[in-house]
């Protein structure tokens, strides 16, 4: 009896050993995802309140874009990753989104995603192992 006992606390105690170092990793990788994405987030500041032209704005909200707000902010549907440590933006764009996010490979590589999906047409992705190019993109 103190055999079993034993060994179902010592399966107990590596199952969760073994949720902690999941859980450890996930967060270590939502971190160095923040952390690749933090140029893009740092433009998107810099660029936030700056007004979007009324040609745009009429051609995403056709029948009330002139009581949706006028800033690129308003753009924004999402921040991928939370409020905590965003690693991408979901935004608005002309007959459909536009994503801007940084992904981890299962070997740990980084990617950057760069995707454009309108109604009525095929999604477009765009894959780059820099950020460069995946800047110049956004």
């Amino acid at each position: 009896m103190n055999d079993t006992l034993r060994k179902i606390k010592e399966r107990a105690s590596r199952t969760q050993s073994s949720v902690a170092l999941e859980q450890d990793a996930s967060l270590a990788s939502v971190r160095r995802r923040h952390q690749a994405a933090w140029p893009l987030l740092q433009a998107f500041a810099e660029i936030q309140d700056h007004f979007v032209k009324i040609d745009v704005l009429k051609r995403i909200w056709p029948t009330d874009y002139d009581r949706r707000p006028d800033r690129a902010h308003g753009l924004v549907i999402a921040y991928l990753g939370g409020d905590e440590a965003p690693f991408g933006l979901m935004l608005r764009i002309p007959a459909g989104t536009r994503v801007f996010e940084v992904q981890e490979t299962w070997d740990g590589r980084l990617l950057y995603v760069s995707a454009r999906e309108t109604d009525g047409a095929r999604p477009l992705s765009w894959q780059y192992d820099t950020p460069e190019p995946w800047l110049d993109g956004f």
